[in-house]
C-alpha cells in the first residue's frame, strides 16, 4: 500500500481492527519489514499487557502522494482519532523522519517523549522490537532518563530531523529577551513531502490535533539541539587566534540567543528561529575550535526551509500566487533548487496556516525570520534581530 492512497475501505478496516485488538498491519509493510505471524502476535501481547497507555498499532507506509495524509502517520493517526475519540496513544511509521518508529499521544497519555528515539536506538534493525518496547518504555515512564544515557553524539544523529510537523501559536509574541519578532495570529509548521491538492483541507478538529501533538516534537527538537549546543561549548575551548576568538564569541552569542527564545513559551516561528540560531552556533563553535583561518560567517541555508541542510545555490524564484510577485534570486538546497529548475514549486517549503489556509513562511509579517528568511538573506540575523528590538523598544517610547 506504500504507492496507494489508504482508501475509506482501508481505513474502515484499520478502525475495525483497533476496536477489536488495537493493532493493524499493512500485508505489504509487514513483507517489507520481515515481521512475521510471531512478531504480530507479540505486538499484540505488549498492547494488550499496556497499563500507562492506551495503545494502538497502525503499520503502514503512508504515500507522500496521499491526499489526505501527505505521507505523514501524524496525520493518519489524528484522523483515526478524530474519528474514535477517547485517550490513546498511537504508535506508526514515518518514513520521512528519523526515527522512523512515531508515537503520536491524544489526550490524558504519558509523555512520549525520548520513546520513539530510544526504541530505535536499542532496535534500530527490528520494527517489532521497536514497537514492543514503546510499549515498556512507556509504563516504565523512564525513556528521557535512557535518552540521556545515550553520547550526546549519537543522540543528536537521531534528533537532527525528527520531521517535525505541526504547532499552534495562541497570542502573538515571541520574544528573545532584547532580541524581538512579531508574530501575529495562529500559525502552524508543516514539513510537506508533496503539495496538497488544490482545495484541499483536513477537517479542523484533525488539524487542532495534529497541532497538540507536533508542537510537543517541534519544541523537543529545539530543546535537544540547543542543549547540545551548551554542552559542546562547555567541554571545549576557542582556538589562540583572533579569529577563533571572535568565532566563540559568536558561538556564545547565538546560544544565548536561542536559549532565551526557548526560555519562554515561543510562538513555534521563534522555535525554528531557535533551531536556525542553534545550529549557526554550532558552526561558529567547530570553527573556534578547529582554527579554521579567517573570519567566521554564517553558512547560507535554503530559503525555502531553514532546517534544509547541504550546500546551497542561487535560484530565480517566482511566486505565482500574487500579481505583484517578482523574480528574486534565493540560495535553495539541492533538493529545492533541482525543483525550481524544473518550474516546480520544492515540496518541503516551511508554511504557517494563517486562518484557515496554509502559507509560505516568507509571505507572512514574522519580523526579521520572514524579512531575512531566517538569515539565508542576511548572514548577520543576530544583527537583525536586535534592530527588530530596538526599533520595537523606541516606538514604544
Amino acid at each position: 500500500m506504500s504507492a496507494e492512497q489508504i482508501s475509506d475501505d482501508t481505513i474502515s478496516e484499520i478502525e475495525q481492527q483497533l476496536a477489536s485488538d488495537g493493532v493493524w498491519i499493512d500485508p505489504s509493510f509487514a513483507r517489507t519489514h520481515d515481521i512475521s505471524a510471531a512478531d504480530e502476535a507479540a505486538i499484540e501481547e505488549a498492547v494488550a499487557s499496556a497499563q500507562s497507555a492506551d495503545l494502538k498499532v497502525v503499520l503502514v507506509e503512508v504515500d507522500s502522494d496521499d491526499e489526505r495524509f501527505q505521507g505523514s502517520f501524524a496525520n493518519l493517526s489524528a484522523w483515526l482519532h478524530d474519528d474514535a475519540g477517547g485517550d490513546a496513544t498511537y504508535v506508526g511509521w514515518n518514513r520521512w523522519s528519523e526515527p522512523h518508529l512515531s508515537v503520536q499521544s491524544f489526550g490524558d497519555q504519558p509523555d512520549t517523549m525520548s520513546v520513539a528515539n530510544v526504541a530505535n536506538h536499542e532496535h534500530p534493525d527490528d520494527v517489532a522490537d521497536q514497537v514492543v518496547r514503546v510499549q515498556e518504555l512507556l509504563d516504565d515512564g523512564n525513556a528521557e532518563a535512557i535518552w540521556w544515557e545515550v553520547p550526546s553524539d549519537e543522540r543528536y544523529s537521531w534528533t537532527a530531523d525528527e520531521g517535525i510537523q505541526a504547532s499552534e501559536v495562541v497570542g502573538g509574541i515571541g520574544v528573545v529577551a532584547a532580541l524581538a519578532a512579531v508574530v501575529a495570529g495562529l500559525v502552524v509548521w508543516r514539513r510537506r513531502r508533496r503539495l496538497r491538492p488544490s482545495g484541499f483541507t483536513l477537517p479542523s478538529t484533525v488539524l487542532h490535533t495534529i497541532r497538540a501533538a507536533e508542537d510537543k516534537r517541534l519544541r523537543q527538537q529545539a530543546d535537544t539541539e540547543v542543549l547540545a549546543l551548551g554542552e559542546a561549548i562547555g567541554s571545549g575551548e576557542p582556538g589562540g587566534s583572533a579569529a577563533a576568538l571572535e568565532a566563540w564569541q559568536q558561538a556564545l552569542d547565538h546560544y544565548a540567543a536561542a536559549r532565551s527564545i526557548l526560555s519562554q513559551e515561543a510562538a513555534p516561528a521563534d522555535v525554528v528561529g531557535a533551531l536556525v540560531l542553534a545550529r549557526r552556533g554550532d558552526d561558529a563553535r567547530a570553527a573556534a575550535q578547529e582554527g579554521t583561518p579567517g573570519a567566521w560567517r554564517a553558512p547560507v541555508h535554503c530559503w525555502f526551509n531553514p532546517l534544509h541542510d547541504g550546500p546551497t545555490r542561487e535560484v530565480t524564484w517566482r511566486g505565482g500566487e500574487r500579481d505583484d510577485d517578482r523574480a528574486v534570486d534565493v540560495p535553495a538546497c539541492a533538493a529545492c533548487a533541482d525543483a525550481v529548475r524544473a518550474g516546480r514549486e520544492p515540496d518541503d517549503v516551511l508554511d504557517f496556516i494563517e486562518g484557515d489556509r496554509t502559507v509560505h513562511y516568507f509571505r507572512l509579517d514574522l519580523g526579521p525570520w520572514s524579512r531575512t528568511g531566517y538569515g539565508s538573506l542576511e548572514r548577520d540575523l543576530l544583527g537583525a534581530l536586535r534592530a527588530a528590538g530596538a526599533g520595537r523598544r523606541g516606538s514604544a517610547g
